[in-house]
């Protein structure tokens, strides 16, 4: 058994993901109910489960590997999780507990060889169920407590789609059971946090200067340590554009050809959200998560984005069926917009080739680092820096993202401050032979 997670289109247009198993078939109608419905899927307080909007593609997406990986292990235990909702018998503590530590490991070897799992993850999706081979890490306290939620929630779904109906009495009964389970994983879900004793040093840059100065130098076309033979112009200002302005990669996605302005005094490109964007035919659509903004670029990036599209771009004779920038320069796919995943496998060669794990988010994080000393250097004050940050990550007035971004330099000024006050605290020892 092969199970994948696919992207579909519905007749609209519209992608959706749907899990499947052996390449057709959907491994169950009711996760996919689940996952495409109209649901709250995280934040039910009581079984009942609210009617809302349908989550974005990507969180959806996200919430696919969750559930692959719910779907997976309970079929290697015979455990059916719709029988065992619809009879109101739900699971075992024992049951729970071993559903408990796979969730906290990155890699579940105990099913590799009966499932016949190829790929546990997608890089196109941040928190999404990672796999390795022989590697028994575990994940991210965030990672872990999603894959419990994602339990609950759809055990909650469940017993909504089957018990709702039921008499008075049998819901009273019915009800006990689902309360004692919700006790137990809220509980759990709960204790995620204390129980999370990695320490993330605030006072380590998301990527040393040193790496950071290579990483500078081997994105360049010209460089003999860049790790590519072929779309090195591409890749290069793919690169530049997230180092220079912090955007994410769905707006470098979504960079059309009529989205940039060659001004002379200051080169520019629009970042556009248009959610059902007709043209953008991937599977997965380009997406821009923040409101729509104006992108200062360099006149150098600006000449290198004509350059690329005037003579690289051109000779893909597909490429003139969208206005997209950015495409695929080899195989099948030539000519058309180039995906999350080849845009992720770009960052992460790059980042293999200076050897640490880099991933786009990273150098978002890294721009705010260097916005940071930059705005400090030409004399704003920390009011201005943000509302300037707000402006260009294309947050809302009252984002608080500027406090997680910003963690590392809040950080060094802290540090700056208590070695200051430690020096002055230090009595002044005389030399003895004084």
């Amino acid at each position: 058994m092969n199970v994948k997670v696919e992207i579909y289109r519905d007749t609209s247009g519209n992608p959706f993901p749907i899990i499947i198993k052996n390449g057709v078939f959907p491994a169950c109608l009711y996760m996919n109910a689940y996952l495409n419905g109209n649901h709250n899927s995280s934040r039910s307080k009581s079984y009942k489960i609210q009617s809302s909007q349908t989550p974005a593609l990507n969180t959806r997406i996200k919430y696919a590997y969750e559930l692959k990986l719910i779907y997976l292990h309970f079929t290697s235990k015979n455990i059916n999780l719709v029988q065992r909702v619809s009879s109101a018998e739900f699971l075992t503590i024992s049951e729970l507990e071993e559903f408990v530590r796979l969730c906290k490991l990155y890699a579940v070897n105990e099913h590799t060889e009966k499932t016949n799992i190829i790929n546990l993850t997608d890089t196109r999706i941040r928190n999404a169920i990672y796999a390795t081979a022989n590697s028994q890490a575990q994940v991210s306290a965030h990672t872990f407590r999603q894959r419990l939620i994602r339990l609950k929630s759809y055990i909650e779904y469940l017993y909504l789609f089957h018990h709702e109906q039921s008499s008075i009495n049998l819901n009273v009964q019915m009800d006990d059971k689902l309360r004692v389970f919700q006790l137990y994983m809220n509980r759990l879900i709960s204790g995620i946090r204390k129980d999370n004793t990695e320490t993330k040093d605030p006072l380590t840059s998301i990527i040393p200067a040193e790496k950071f100065f290579k990483l500078l130098e081997i994105i360049q076309a010209s460089s003999p340590r860049n790790p590519f033979k072929l779309s090195r112009l591409r890749n290069q200002i793919i690169m530049q554009i997230m180092i220079d302005t912090g955007v994410r990669v769905g707006a470098i996605l979504k960079i059309k050809i009529s989205d940039l302005i060659d001004d002379w005094d200051n080169p520019r490109f629009l970042l556009t959200k248009t959610p059902n964007d007709t043209t953008d035919k991937r599977s997965n659509p380009a997406k821009n998560k923040t409101k729509p903004l104006s992108v200062s670029i360099s006149s150098d990036l600006m000449k290198l984005l004509k350059l690329y599209i005037d003579t690289i771009r051109v000779v893909h004779s597909k490429s003139l069926e969208h206005d997209f920038i950015f495409i695929s320069e080899k195989g099948i796919s030539s000519g058309q917009p180039i995906t999350y995943e080849g845009i992720h496998k770009v960052v992460d060669k790059f980042g293999k080739t200076i050897s640490i794990k880099l991933h786009a988010h990273k150098l978002r994080h890294k721009w705010n680092e260097i916005f940071t000393v930059k705005a400090e250097l030409a004399g704003y004050d920390p009011a201005q820096i943000n509302d300037m940050r707000r402006y260009c990550m294309g947050w809302s007035a009252n984002s608080k993202m500027d406090l997680i971004y910003n963690e590392f330099m809040h950080a060094v000024k802290s540090a700056e401050l208590s070695a200051k006050n430690q020096n002055k605290s230090v009595p002044v020892l005389r030399n003895s032979n004084e």
